[in-house]
Formats: C-alpha cells, structure tokens, sequence
C-alpha cells in the first residue's frame, strides 16, 4: 500500500490579472472630463508636447483671433463677402469642419453664451448668420446697438424675417437681451415672469411710456393713468426693483460669478447642444471631434523620415520624435473617442426624451444608463463616466445636468408645480391634498414624498401661502379705506 507523503513548502502562483493597455487608460481619463477641465487638459498637453498643435482660426478682415463664430473686433461673421481682399484667409483643415465653439475660453463672456444659445436653434443659412451677427452687435450692456433694417439689408432679408430672427435672440437667456430700448428689456423681462396684479400692472406702465415719472416717484400722477392708487404705484415700483434688470449683461454676471440681488450662482458650460432640426433634434458635442488638434507638421515630416530612413537620425533624436508623434496622435485619438462617446450616448437618450425636449419636464420617461449603455453597446459605468458632471443645452435654451434625463422625480415636481399655481387662493393644496390629486392622476406618491418634491422645487407650505394671501388682502383693504 503506497503512502501519500506530504512535503511543507510554500508555492505562489499567479492569478489571472486583467490588464487595461495604455490607450484605453488614456481614453477612460479623458471621458470623465467635462468641457472646462476637457481645455485645462488639453492646454496642458500643448504645453508638453511639442508634436501637439491646436489649429487658430483668424478674422479674414482684421486678423483678430475669432472664438465665437463672430469677430469681437469688427464683427465680421466667417463666409460674409469682404470689402477688402488683401488678408490672407484663415488657414483651415480639411479634414475638420469650423466649429466657433471650440475655441471657448475658460472664463464664458455673454456673446458666448449667446452663440451657444445660437447653435441650439433650428436656423439655417442667412437666418442663422443674421442671428449671429445680431449677438455681435449686443454691447456690454445686453443691449442691440446695429439698426435692424441695415441688418437685414446686409444678409438680404425682408425686415419682417429679421424681426423672427430677432425674435429667437430676444428669447435667450439672460432675459431682455438684445433689446433696443429700456421699455423693450423691461417688457421682456416682465413677459417671462407669472403674470400676477403687480405684473400686469408694470406692464401697463412700461407700454405707456411712464418710466420716467417713476423714476421721480409721481405715483400720484401715475395711479391717474393707470387708474390705481398710489401705493400700488409705489408697490408697482418696488416689484421692478425687485426682479426687474435694466441692462442684461449685469444679470448675466450676477448669474456667473454670484452677488447683485440674485443667488450665487455659477453658468455651467454645456458639453453639448440638442439641436433642433426639420427632421428632429440633433446632437452636437462642443467643439470639433479632436478639439482642432493635430500633430505639428515638422514632427509629422521627421517621424516619417526616421522611419523610413532611420541611419539618418541619432537613436535620442529618433526615440524623441517617436515618442512625442506617438503620444500627440494617442492623444487626439482619446478626445476624438470621448466627444464621439457623448455624443452616441446622448442620441440614445434623444431618442427616448423626444417629447420631454419638444414638450416639457411632464413628458419625460423613466429611464435608466442600462438601458443607454444597452443602446449605444457599451457598459453601464461608461455611461456613468461619460455623463458624470457633464450639461447639455436644451433647444429651448436652457443649461442643465445630463443627471436631468435620468430623474423619476421631474413630472411630478412639475405637476406640483402647476397644481399651486391653479389653486384656489382662498384655499391653498395642503400636501396631502397634492398626493391624492396625484394619485387620481396615477402618480402614487406619499404626503412625505410630495412635501419633499414641493421644498425642492421651491414652494413654501400651504399654511405660509394662506399667511401670504392673507396679509397682501389685508393690506389692499386697508388702502381702500385709507383712499
């Protein structure tokens, strides 16, 4: 009978490992980038590498540097027939299409956050160039400072298509930008706002030319006008200070770098535009797929040479070039991959949202990044990591988080929404009173969900409406007996 012997020793035996080649690293890095860190990447790795250029795109009139799709030093816009020929034309590549957002500085000015806006509407050739010339004529105040029928002179278009283009413009945030007049900012911001009384009210006053008596505080000679007393006026006066801005540009720096009488608040930059188009909406990844980079033509020229004649070359120097081409062209592979990631995602989600982007936050469908990754045919954590602090701008015009397509929570915060602003003032909809209505609308929630829902979108309780209602009736009939 044989005996097992069994010997002490200690053997290490390699596990299968899972090794993730360096290009892949590479374009894993780049995908979570968003658009501002995206730059500070890609300036970092122009500064390093000397076989990586960015392509410049120069004024065909005055040689300025053009970063918006409108020259900020004439006004040229890229395709206009020039006066004058003598400049040379912008050096170009063939192989990429001019995209004006991608030479976006870190820092947004408000004409390029307006040609971001541009790019989401649906205008096509002298519409879409009158749209961007108009932003090229918004001064540092928000407002319009060129003469529409010159405009439309200019692009050969009937005065009533430019007041359309104009139009669109006007419709842009901030709101009350590209106005002519301060009585047109004020009406386009007033327009925008719920048309409660002391809305209406403003209105009135604003058509009617009375600005300037309320600057010098004639409520009296006002309130005989618009046939109101006094201290609606007055009332009147304190809601324009209020929510009212007399030049745009200041609304939109309060917005980007907080202070002034509106919240803290930082404008994202969208890393990409749904656009809408006559056969639907498309998608469009700011910038140019490689972000106009390419590899510097001499080291281009050299690495070919050291490769097809390499005793001409020391080893150093041929180590070098490779080195740096290689690493130029893997890099430029990894932005093309990332923009093109993000934009196959983002069509996915398109085609689901397609009635959230043509009819509101009510229609949007429940969704979930399995289901995209399931579409695009990559894996979930790629749709996580492509779509993780990234935002999109919306055809209408607004700025949000790509989290946003994803959120259960939006028809029902908007159903809130429009459910207090149909109530009964004399009996505003307790939170319980809102669950059940929305539970008739086949939305169960509970009264704790709904209380939520409500505070995150901004809605105090009921009983401080009441308080509300019941204070400003108080004081309107105070002033009736007073009067």
């Amino acid at each position: 009978m044989s005996t097992l012997e069994i010997r002490p020793g200690l053997e290490v035996s390699p596990l299968p490992q899972q090794r993730m080649v360096p290009k892949l690293m590479a374009v894993s890095a780049v995908l979570v980038l968003p658009l501002p860190q995206l730059e500070a990447r890609i300036e970092e790795e122009l500064h390093s590498n000397p076989a990586l250029e960015r392509e410049e795109v120069f004024c065909a009139r005055c040689g300025a540097e053009v970063t918006a799709g409108v020259c900020a030093n004439c006004g040229h816009v890229p395709g206009e027939p020039l006066v004058d020929d003598s400049l040379p034309a912008p050096r170009s590549n063939p192989d990429e299409d001019f995209d004006p957002t991608s030479q976006l500085a870190a820092e947004m000015s408000l004409h390029e956050f307006l040609m971001l806006q541009v790019a989401a509407q649906d205008l096509k050739g002298r519409r879409r160039q009158l749209a961007e010339y108009l932003v090229g004529c918004v001064d540092h105040r928000g407002y319009l400072t060129c003469d529409l029928q010159e405009a439309a002179n200019r692009f050969r278009l009937s005065l009533r298509v430019a007041e359309e283009v104009l139009s669109v413009v006007q419709g842009f945030e901030p709101v009350g930008v590209a106005a002519r007049t301060v009585e047109e900012c004020l009406l386009l911001q007033l327009q925008a706002l719920e048309p409660r009384p002391h809305n209406l009210l403003a209105r009135q006053l604003v058509q009617q030319g009375l600005l300037e008596e309320l600057a010098r505080g004639q409520y009296a000679k006002i309130g005989q006008r618009l046939g109101t007393s006094p201290q609606e006026v007055r009332e009147v006066h304190d809601y324009i200070r209020r929510h009212l801005y007399p030049y745009p540009a200041d609304r939109y720096e309060a917005e980007r770098v907080g202070g002034g009488r509106l919240k803290p608040q930082e404008v994202p930059r969208p890393d990409a535009a749904i656009v809408r188009t006559p056969r639907g909406f498309a998608v469009e990844v700011m910038g140019s797929p490689t972000m106009g980079l390419r590899v510097n033509e001499l080291y281009r020229d050299l690495y070919l040479r050291a490769r097809r004649h390499p005793h001409e070359f020391a080893p150093n120097a041929a180590r070098h070039i490779h080195e740096y081409v290689t690493r130029a062209k893997l890099f430029i592979e990894t932005v093309k991959r990332r923009n093109w990631t993000l934009k196959a995602i983002l069509e996915a989600i398109v085609e689901v949202q397609r009635e959230f982007l043509e009819l509101g936050p009510r229609h949007l469908k429940p969704l979930t990044m399995a289901t995209v990754a399931a579409r695009v045919g990559v894996s979930e954590s790629t749709v996580s990591r492509a779509l993780d602090g990234k935002y999109v701008l919306l055809p209408n015009g607004r700025v949000v988080s790509c989290e946003v397509f994803f959120d259960a929570s939006l028809p029902v915060k908007e159903r809130i929404r429009q459910l207090v602003q149909e109530e009964d003032p004399q009996s505003p909809l307790t939170d319980r009173e809102i669950a059940l209505r929305l539970r008739r609308e086949g939305m169960p929630i509970a009264r704790r969900t709904a209380a939520k829902y409500r505070e995150e979108v901004g809605i105090p309780p009921s009983s401080v409406r009441r308080l509300r209602r019941d204070l400003a009736e108080g004081g309107r009939s105070a002033l009736r007996g007073l009067a």
